[in-house]
């Protein structure tokens, strides 16, 4: 599943830039969100450089929802993509996406999925585990540590 040309992306951890720009060529326009400032400034700069027009980068920890320079969704997006791994994803995602689909992976005990959750026009959610996959955990995305005999 890739979006098209009509769709718009939310894509949650911008990195070097280099899948913001892969997904710019095949949806509308694509939002991405970091939060490393550096990270932010160089991916800003690829973008730019490479003549890309319809991604822009925000600064804000996407996992807690704390915005960076204000920033906050200001619309739903029909695609979300997360670059990490999630121990869960947060309830305030699903509410980023129209009835549509989110593609992140599951970290569990015995591995990691990448997962796609699909919305449907009723609210409700259902998921596909796609393929087995080794991405870390998105910073503050981890399961909380628990002691355990």
């Amino acid at each position: 599943m890739s979006p098209s040309k009509s769709e718009r992306v939310l894509e949650i951890g911008t990195g070097s830039g280099f899948l913001t720009a892969c997904l710019a060529r095949l949806a509308l326009d694509v939002v991405s969100v970091e939060q490393h400032a550096d990270f932010v400034d160089a991916a800003r700069a690829r973008l730019a450089g490479a003549g890309v027009r319809n991604a822009r980068v925000e600064r804000a920890d996407a996992v807690r929802g704390e915005a960076v320079n204000g920033f906050t969704p200001e619309q739903q997006f029909d695609v979300m993509l997360v670059t990490g791994a999630v121990a869960a994803i947060p309830p305030r995602w699903r509410e980023w996406i129209k009835p549509a689909a989110v593609c992140c992976d599951r970290r569990r005990i015995a591995g990691a999925t990448r997962v796609l959750y699909t919305r449907g026009n009723d609210g409700g959610w259902s998921e596909e585990v796609l393929f087995e996959t080794d991405l870390p955990y998105l910073t503050n995305a981890a399961p909380t540590a628990r002691f355990t005999l």
